[in-house]
């Protein structure tokens, strides 16, 4: 969900290293050779966090770090999907250059515990010809962590996504942090956070830092739990329980409080997403779960 950007980072993940290649990439939009050690995929081996902790529901769960100090997080609340719950949750019907779909509420549907939004095609509107769903939360968070077990959506020009925004609009300022799957991809993803450049208009003068990931299994094929730690001075992105990347330029500007979206969309932008071609509808992100934490400070690690 952001501007066109020139470059971006990509993270080769192997039990000896994490080497970090910058190379250019096409313009894309969020409007926004594979290792073959990468991180493990459905019947592997479970990967092994770095400087991650896990709790049980309800307790405490830390991510630690190199001061010998971890980042403390507390259940607040989370959501089993037995049904689309409109008191928690907002289906949004809105749009965006770049976005080739309208959102609509009737594309978001649940069944035995798993929450689908789905992608479809709508042949009569020339401007907009797919549907597709952006459901957000009605409570905000200000740093603290989110996690969800999904099964992204494949296709061509597919974004299905787990994302922190801060949503006013027009926005005083830009804070987003997100997780996106590009449904053309089949080993790799992308992390990415956002900011304003001050004094730049709100509209059209943020700066992104996106980072694409390169696993060694298909985000499309099965459910994993995805996770963004938001704490002051940074954001950590996990698989797994593997911390895969830790975003730091310009995070002291992140502080503002942000929804956290659950979208499926489709991109005009066929150097980033994928060119619009038959596999792009009809198509669907799944979750199965998610939970969301309160950071409470630091404790020794």
């Amino acid at each position: 969900m952001s501007d066109p950007s020139l470059e971006a980072m990509q993270w080769f993940v192997t039990p000896r290293c994490l080497c970090l290649v910058l190379f250019a990439l096409s313009p894309f939009a969020c409007d926004s050779s594979p290792s073959s050690d990468a991180l493990p995929g459905p019947g592997g081996n479970s990967a092994r966090a770095r400087d991650v902790g896990v709790a049980a529901a309800g307790g405490v769960a830390s991510a630690g770090g190199a001061s010998g100090l971890s980042a403390a997080f507390e259940l607040a609340w989370q959501d089993d999907f037995d049904s689309v719950d409109l008191v928690r949750w907002q289906l949004m019907t809105h749009s965006w250059d770049g976005n080739v779909s309208q959102f609509t509420a009737s594309n978001a549907t649940t069944d035995a515990g798993i929450l689908s939004l789905a992608l479809t095609s709508e042949p009569t509107d020339a401007s907009k010809p797919f549907r597709g769903v952006e459901m957000r939360s009605r409570n905000t968070l200000t740093y603290g962590k989110v996690e969800a077990s999904v099964r992204f959506a494949a296709g061509s020009g597919v974004v299905s996504s787990l994302v922190l925004l801060y949503t006013p609009w027009p926005p005083p300022d830009w804070n987003e942090l997100d997780i996106e799957f590009l449904g053309m991809n089949t080993d790799r993803i992308q992390f990415n956070h956002m900011i304003n450049i001050p004094p730049a208009d709100p509209a059209t003068g943020h700066l992104q830092y996106p980072a694409m990931v390169t696993l060694d299994m298909n985000p499309s094929e099965d459910f994993h739990t995805y996770a963004i730690e938001w704490v002051p001075g940074e954001a950590r992105f996990s698989i797994d329980g593997l911390v895969l990347h830790t975003a730091t330029e310009e995070m002291a500007r992140m502080v503002l409080p942000q929804n956290i979206l659950l979208t499926i969309w489709a991109s005009s932008s066929a150097g980033w997403a994928g060119p619009i071609d038959d596999t792009t509808a009809p198509t669907s992100v799944d979750y199965d779960w998610i939970k969301v934490y309160d950071y409470v400070g630091e404790t020794p690690g």
